[in-house]
Parts: C-alpha cells; sequence; structure tokens
C-alpha cells in the first residue's frame, strides 16, 4: 500500500473528517496542485463565509472542473460509471455493472476512497471476481439490482473481503438471499439490511425470526409478506437490535399489527412503519399503550385513510411521532 492509498484508507475509516481529506491534499501538491486545490475548494465550500467568498470559491470550482473534470472522470467513464461526482474532494460512491466492476476497480479504488456501491448484477459472476480483490475491503455500503440478486447475495455471504460491509440494499433477490444472509459467518458487521421491493415469502419472516442478528434497520416494505409471516417474525428473539423497521406495502392487516405491538423480542424498536397496508383503527390502537413496543418513537400508518379523532390515543403517546 502507497502512502497516498494509507492516506485514503483513513478517509474511508473516517469519512466525517475533514484532517484525512487535507492531507491527501497535502500529498497530491506536488504532483496533482489543480486536484488538491479542488479538496481544499470543496471542503471550504461546506463552511461558513460570507457571499462574496462563497461565490468566488464556487467560481473556482467550476473553473477547475471545466479545465481537469474531462481527465478526472476518464477512468470512471471507461468503467461505466453512471454519472460519477466529487464529494468534498474525492469520489465516494460508484454505480456501474458487475463486470465493469470486477475488471476496473483495482484502478478506481487505488485513487478514490470508494465505499459505496451500486452493483448491477446479472448472475453474481463479476461480483465473485471482484470480491477476490483486496480493494473490496474498502466498500461499507453496498446496493446490488437485477436478476442475478440471489446468486449476487450466495457469494457475497462467504467472502471475507466483505466483512466491513455496514449495509446492504438487495433488489430483485428472494428467499435464497435471506437464507444466505442469516446464515453467512463473515457479514458480522452488517447493521442496516433492506430487502423491500424483493420477491420473498412467509419463508423469509421464519428464517429471520431463528436467527441472532445484529442488525438495527430492517427494510421489508412492498416484499410480500402476510400476516402469518409478521407474526411469526414478531416471535423472534434474535433480533433485540432492532429499531427502525418498515413494513410498509404489503398485505398486513391488525393480525400483523397486533402481534407486533405485544413482540417482546422488538422492545429497542424506536420506529415502525406501517403505510399503505390493510391495518385498520382497531389495529393502530394496539399501539396506544406505552408497554406495546416501549421505546417505540415513530410510527407511519400513512395513505390509509384513518379519522383524527378515532387514534386519539396514539396521538396522546406519540405526539408528532405519529404519522398518518
Amino acid at each position: 500500500m502507497s502512502d497516498y492509498q494509507a492516506l485514503l484508507a483513513k478517509v474511508v475509516e473516517d469519512p466525517a473528517s475533514d484532517a484525512a481529506r487535507l492531507a491527501c491534499a497535502e500529498a497530491l501538491q506536488a504532483t496533482e496542485p489543480a486536484r488538491a486545490e479542488l479538496i481544499r475548494v470543496q471542503l471550504a465550500l461546506r463552511g461558513r463565509m460570507d457571499p462574496a467568498r462563497r461565490l468566488a470559491l464556487q467560481r473556482r470550482e467550476r473553473a477547475l472542473m471545466d479545465a481537469h473534470g474531462r481527465g478526472w472522470f476518464k477512468p470512471l467513464l471507461a468503467a461505466n460509471v453512471r454519472e460519477p461526482s466529487f464529494h468534498r474532494g474525492f469520489i465516494e460512491e460508484l454505480t456501474l455493472p458487475e463486470d465493469r466492476l470486477a475488471s476496473h476497480g483495482a484502478a478506481l479504488f487505488e485513487r478514490e476512497p470508494i465505499s459505496r456501491l451500486t452493483v448491477g448484477t446479472r448472475d453474481g459472476t463479476g461480483l465473485a471476481l471482484a470480491l477476490e480483490q483486496p480493494w473490496f475491503s474498502q466498500v461499507r455500503w453496498l446496493r446490488l439490482r437485477g436478476p442475478g440478486g440471489d446468486a449476487a447475495t450466495r457469494v457475497l455471504a462467504s467472502s471475507t473481503r466483505a466483512g466491513r460491509l455496514e449495509s446492504l440494499v438487495l433488489t430483485g433477490a428472494g428467499d435464497a438471499a435471506v437464507r444466505e444472509l442469516v446464515s453467512s459467518q463473515t457479514l458480522t458487521r452488517l447493521r442496516s439490511v433492506s430487502l423491500s421491493s424483493c420477491q420473498l415469502t412467509d419463508a423469509s419472516a421464519e428464517m429471520l425470526a431463528k436467527a441472532v442478528l445484529p442488525w438495527e434497520r430492517l427494510y421489508l416494505s412492498g416484499s410480500g409478506l402476510t400476516d402469518e409471516g409478521v407474526v411469526v417474525l414478531a416471535g423472534a428473539k434474535g433480533l433485540g437490535s432492532l429499531q427502525w423497521l418498515t413494513l410498509n406495502r404489503n398485505e398486513i392487516g391488525d393480525e400483523a399489527a397486533e402481534a407486533l405491538a405485544k413482540s417482546k423480542g422488538f422492545a429497542n424498536l424506536e420506529r415502525l412503519e406501517l403505510s399503505r397496508t390493510e391495518v385498520s383503527e382497531e389495529g393502530a390502537l394496539a399501539f396506544r399503550s406505552a408497554k406495546a413496543l416501549p421505546k417505540l418513537r415513530r410510527l407511519e400508518l400513512l395513505d390509509i385513510g384513518f379519522d383524527r379523532d378515532a387514534l386519539g390515543p396514539l396521538n396522546k403517546r406519540l405526539g408528532a411521532g405519529l404519522r398518518y
């Protein structure tokens, strides 16, 4: 690892730090002064300043991009990266097909502190090749979309290179993907998982309910779950870290709502979303007691058509935290 790559690694580890970014600018000053200046300018623009100073910095930013942007973006466009952009001096997020990730990833990650990826999958082959390369361990947030969701999740769940992944978004996946996730021995740092709009059955709810997972956010909106599946999920004992659960756009009703309200395993749940479901006012009122999900602070019941007066007890408990 070069000195510059070591500095990039510090940006990945502490993305909020300006110090790590300025250290990169210092390292680039002798060889790429324009890029070093872009880093400093974009960082400066985040601070408070008088309008004239801000306007001057914005003009300088545009001038740097006009003069050098084509060269900076050339390797990204060659990799078929969609709409790359600089944020606080760097490119930190990429959207590209899995085959291009495998063939161009080394060059891209060597240059930028990339930590967020959206990967178009076909059969998982390209992702498997990318996961064999050390630079993939830099990724913290990953979205897999496309018809190869199950296959891609299988290779991801068994890769040690994905061990630092914190957030995962799956689309086009099914029960097989859930099976891989809950049994993975390597994805131990995952805290946020989205399975929204996936094609799941209640078998996925059963697998989740039986697993012990440190996840803090679980998105299951529009995933095909039924009352039966949510009742099973509400009985989970290994999802005690969960703070945020979304079940919007599923064909679930009062049975699911009442099971969630009685859940002991979701004692730390702070936010629950049940918008565009078949929950009635009676089902919604299952959450009126402070004993029902005791840490609940936000409950979303949008696009259902509730009468305001009927939800009076819920308003009393949650106040502005109730959305309907």
